[in-house]
């Protein structure tokens, strides 16, 4: 990338704040046990799942995951001694299955790559949540936006 295209990101994205969304990153032994496990712990400190992926092979499953207050979910995790990592990602809501493709034209329109993205479990008004991660999420978000897409911050999910 030449520094005139990146100083013009750059100044694209300081005029369109960038809010994230909190996941976190955690695995555990393949087995449902202890999935169960940690989903009683999430209901005893009142934390809810908004967003999850979950990928098992046969020794151990990576779980993704975006909870109302990540806190909590801080705390679970020091009492467990479970390892996680927290990445700050990017949410948006759309109104239709049919707006994925705006989505993803929108971030290979404008050259972002594209890590991965996964669902929320539910959304206000009908409306469906997608997570992503990006190479670059502040851009992905501005340009995401200018393409009337909505942005979803760790205040909105929160609620």
């Amino acid at each position: 990338m030449s520094a005139t295209i990146g100083n013009e990101i750059a100044k694209l994205v300081a005029k369109d704040e960038f809010l994230p969304v909190i996941q976190f990153a955690f695995l555990l032994d393949g087995k449902p046990a202890a999935f169960n496990s940690m989903l009683k712990s999430f209901a005893a400190n009142d934390l809810t799942i908004l967003a999850i992926s979950f990928l098992e092979n046969s020794e151990t499953a990576i779980v993704r995951c975006v909870v109302n207050y990540p806190d909590a979910m801080r705390k679970i995790f020091a009492e467990t001694e479970i390892q996680c990592v927290e990445t700050k990602v990017m949410a948006i809501e759309i109104a239709t299955p049919s707006d994925m493709s705006k989505v993803i034209n929108a971030i290979f329109a404008a050259e972002v790559k594209l890590h991965y993205m996964y669902p929320f479990i539910t959304r206000p008004n009908g409306k469906i949540g997608i997570v992503l991660q990006t190479e670059n999420n502040a851009f992905a978000a501005t340009v995401l936006r200018r393409a009337g897409m909505k942005t979803i911050s760790q205040s909105d999910v929160g609620r």
